[in-house]
């Protein structure tokens, strides 16, 4: 098992991305400390990792809340008794348009999306450094390195990029590794959801992405492992993208 002993907090842990990361993360033989707002989601999803025999425990959180992020890794620290890996997977995208954009919304893209993610990194990392080191590994998007829209989201998840490099930079001699993934569409339900409510818009979507179909997110949680396992000891500080070639250019460029 490639995570076996592996301490690990994953933060959105109820559905979609979180719960492929929680899920494979357990199966790989690691702890699993799952976070979410949704707590019937949260402990469905506890109770199927502990169902295929992981293990596996759920803290209903609001990560806005800065002392409810302190509490949080305290009850993660005394279950597990330490820490070593924090997946950053919360967020959600909130703005689109600039000129329709209200500050309040604005500044609430921002603090779901970059906050969060500054909080439990803080509050995690004394724990991961007394330990003798640990790994940070934040989700960010495609929207982080592209200009695609949903300004105040696509602006939170460049901060994050920066955000890791720091974290990567100052924290390296303490042990601590720290890197991003940037994720394409993933098809999980909510985004599915969006998506086939506009008619043909998914199959549309497919022909934006050279590899011929969109990300599931068993294919991050993946990235993910690795990322967090000792087969990438020697990585940090990394933006990761897993967009199945988007990024990389678009073949009807220039076509009509």
């Amino acid at each position: 098992m490639r995570l076996s002993g592996k301490r690990s907090i994953i933060t959105g842990a109820a559905k979609g991305i979180g719960r492929a990361v929680a899920q494979r993360f357990a199966a790989e033989g690691a702890m699993v400390t799952l976070v979410d707002q949704d707590a019937d989601a949260g402990k469905e999803t506890t109770e199927s990792i502990r169902g295929t025999g992981g293990q596996a425990t759920f803290i209903h959180a609001d990560l806005t809340d800065e002392s409810a992020v302190r509490d949080m890794v305290v009850r993660a620290r005394e279950w597990m008794n330490g820490i070593d890996t924090l997946i950053n997977n919360a967020g959600l995208s909130i703005t689109n348009d600039l000129l329709d954009i209200e500050l309040d919304d604005w500044n609430a893209d921002l603090e779901v999306n970059l906050s969060t993610h500054f909080l439990c990194t803080r509050a995690a990392l004394p724990v991961m450094i007394e330990g003798g080191g640990g790994t940070v590994v934040s989700m960010s998007s495609v929207n982080g390195i592209w200009a695609i829209g949903e300004t105040g989201y696509s602006a939170a998840k460049a901060g994050l990029i920066s955000f890791i490099q720091n974290v990567a930079v100052r924290y390296g001699e303490s042990g601590i590794r720290a890197n991003v993934i940037c994720p394409g569409t993933i098809l999980s339900k909510r985004c599915r959801d969006n998506w086939e409510g506009k008619a043909g818009s998914i199959e549309k979507l497919k022909k934006w992405y050279p590899v011929g179909r969109l990300g599931e997110p068993e294919d991050v949680a993946s990235l993910a492992v690795f990322l967090a396992s000792d087969e990438s000891s020697f990585i940090s500080g990394t933006t990761v993208t897993i967009d199945g070639g988007l990024t990389a250019g678009n073949r009807f460029f220039g076509k009509d």
